[in-house]
C-alpha cells in the first residue's frame, strides 16, 4: 500500500493538522519513516522500538511495553466495551510485533475510543495511558467499568409493595396533594358532595361523576383540590343519581387512594434503604392515569426482557413511589439519580422540567444515560441530531457525554443489557468535512455519545479550564 493509500486508509481516524498531536501521526505531514513501515509491514513487522521511535520522530511520546502489548497484541475480554476484532487480519496472541497495516490501525482506533471515553479528548487520554503498567491500565479501566460480576450474583431486595396498575395514578403528586391525609379526605368527599347538590340546585340533569371531578359543578374549593387526575380515570365516568351514591363513589376513591398512598411510601422507604445499590433510575412526566399505565407496561416490558437473560436490575419505578410533601420528592428524586448508575428518560408527549433536569444531572455527572422516544417520533432524530444539549459536560472531568437515543423497549433492553454487561459497541468517525471533529457513536442506535471539537480555540480555553 502506497503513502496515498495509507493517507486515505487513516482518513476515517487521522488527519492532517495544524497542530501536531497523536491524531495526526498517520496523515499527509507524516514522516517517510512512517510511510516506509508501514509499505513494508508484512515483510518487516513494526517492533514496539521502531514505533517508539517513530512516535518520536512525531514528537509524541513514547509507550510503554504493557501499552504496546495491550493495544495491538491483546483482545481484552474484560474492558468497557466488546473490542472487535477485524476480519481483514488473523490475531496471533503469541505475536510481539505488529504484522499488518489493518493491526496496526486496530490498535490506534481502540486507543482513541478509549481516550474519548475516559477522558473526553484523545491527546489529553494517550498521554496519561500510554507510560502505564498493565495493572495500572485495568485499574483505571476498572474506574469506568460496571462491575457485572457482582450485579449478576448478588442476592434478592426485601419484596416491594404492589400497587395496582389500575391505582397507580392515585400515587401522583396532584392527587397526594388533595387526598394525602384524613382531613383532606373528609372534606374531598364533603367537597363533591357539595358539587353534585349544587348540580342538582340549578337542575342539571345526567350528572356524571367524573364532570364533578372536572369541576363542571363548582362549589368553594377553598382547599385547593387538585381534582383533574382523578378526572383522567374513565371508569368514574358513570352517571350518578343520589347523594347517597355520590358519597359511596367519593368514599371508595378515597379508600383507593389511601390504599395506594400507604403502599407508594413503604416502597419510597426501600428505595432509600437501597440506594446504595441502585442500577436503573426511570425518569418521566405522568399527568393522566394513561401516563402511569404507560409507564407502569413499558417498565415491565424492559425489565422483564433482561430477566430472561438472567439479569434481574434493581429499578426505581416511578410509578409505585411517592413522598408526603414535594419538597422531600425532590430530594428523594436527586438522590435516586445520583445513586443510579444508569439513567432511562422517556420522552413521551409532552416536556417536563422535571424528568429534563433529572437527565441533565445524570448526564453531568457522566452516567449513560437512555432516551426512549416511541416508533414515528420526531423526538428522536431531535435528541439524536438536533438538540445541542443532547450531550452534556461531567463538570467533574470535562467529558462531553451524550444520550443514547432508542426508539422500542426492546432496543433500551438491549442496550441496559450491554452496559450492564460492558459489551457496547461503538464507532470512531470524523464529522463531514471537518477534520479532527471526532465522534464516537453507538453503533446499533448511531447515537453520538461523547464528541472531540476541532476548534482549537474551544478546545484550549474548555481544557485550560479542566486541567
Amino acid at each position: 500500500m502506497k503513502k496515498e493509500k495509507i493517507i486515505e486508509y487513516f482518513s476515517d481516524i487521522m488527519y492532517a493538522s495544524e497542530q501536531i498531536s497523536i491524531c495526526s501521526f498517520v496523515s499527509a505531514k507524516s514522516s517517510m519513516e512512517l510511510f516506509d513501515s508501514l509499505e513494508n509491514i508484512e515483510e518487516k513487522p513494526i517492533s514496539k522500538v521502531q514505533l517508539d521511535q517513530l512516535l518520536i520522530l512525531h514528537q509524541q511520546k513514547n509507550m510503554s511495553e504493557d501499552f504496546f502489548r495491550y493495544y495491538w497484541l491483546t483482545l481484552p475480554t474484560k474492558h468497557l466495551y466488546e473490542v472487535e476484532m477485524p476480519t481483514a487480519f488473523k490475531f496471533n496472541s503469541s505475536a510481539t510485533t505488529i504484522n499488518s497495516i489493518e493491526q496496526f490501525k486496530w490498535g490506534f482506533n481502540r486507543i482513541f475510543i478509549d481516550c474519548l471515553l475516559m477522558y473526553g479528548n484523545i491527546q489529553r487520554g494517550y498521554e496519561t495511558l500510554s507510560r502505564k503498567s498493565f495493572e495500572q491500565l485495568q485499574a483505571e479501566f476498572d474506574k469506568h467499568r460496571i462491575n457485572d460480576t457482582q450485579i449478576l450474583q448478588r442476592g434478592k431486595t426485601l419484596t416491594f409493595e404492589e400497587i395496582d396498575k389500575e391505582d397507580r395514578y392515585l400515587i401522583s403528586e396532584m392527587a397526594c396533594k388533595t387526598l394525602a391525609t384524613p382531613e383532606n379526605e373528609a372534606e374531598f368527599i364533603k367537597f363533591v358532595v357539595e358539587s353534585y347538590k349544587n348540580a342538582i340546585a340549578s337542575g342539571k340533569k345526567n350528572i356524571h361523576f367524573k364532570d364533578i371531578l372536572e369541576g363542571k359543578y363548582k362549589t368553594d374549593n377553598e382547599h385547593g383540590f387538585q381534582m383533574s387526575i382523578f378526572a383522567s380515570d374513565d371508569d368514574l365516568d358513570a352517571p350518578v343519581h343520589s347523594e347517597e351514591e355520590v358519597t359511596e363513589m367519593a368514599m371508595n376513591l378515597a379508600k383507593r387512594f389511601m390504599t395506594a398512598h400507604k403502599k407508594a411510601l413503604k416502597n419510597t422507604e426501600l428505595y432509600l434503604s437501597l440506594c446504595n445499590d441502585l442500577d436503573v433510575y426511570v425518569a418521566t412526566s405522568m399527568r393522566t392515569k394513561t401516563h402511569f399505565k404507560e409507564m407502569a407496561n413499558f417498565c415491565e416490558r424492559v425489565f422483564s426482557r433482561l430477566k430472561k437473560d438472567n439479569i434481574t436490575l434493581r429499578y426505581f419505578d416511578p410509578t409505585i413511589s411517592a413522598a408526603d410533601t414535594h419538597e422531600d420528592k425532590g430530594l428523594i428524586e436527586c438522590l435516586m439519580v445520583k445513586s443510579a448508575r444508569i439513567l432511562i428518560y422517556s420522552s413521551g408527549d409532552r416536556d417536563s422540567y422535571g424528568k429534563d433536569a433529572e437527565a441533565a444531572m445524570a448526564l453531568s455527572m457522566g452516567k449513560p444515560t437512555i432516551f426512549y422516544c416511541p416508533d414515528k417520533n420526531e423526538r428522536a432524530k431531535f435528541f439524536r441530531e438536533v438538540h445541542p444539549l443532547s450531550r452534556l459536560v461531567n463538570f467533574q472531568t470535562g467529558v462531553a457525554s451524550g444520550v443514547i437515543v432508542c426508539q422500542t423497549d426492546a432496543d433500551v433492553a438491549e442496550i441496559l443489557k450491554r452496559l450492564i454487561n460492558n459489551k457496547m459497541r461503538y464507532e470512531l468517525i470524523q464529522k463531514d468535512n471537518l477534520p479532527g471533529f471526532y465522534l464516537l457513536k453507538e453503533r446499533m442506535t448511531q447515537s453520538v455519545v461523547r464528541v472531540q471539537t476541532n476548534n482549537l480555540l474551544l478546545s484550549t480555553a474548555f481544557w485550560n479550564h479542566y486541567v
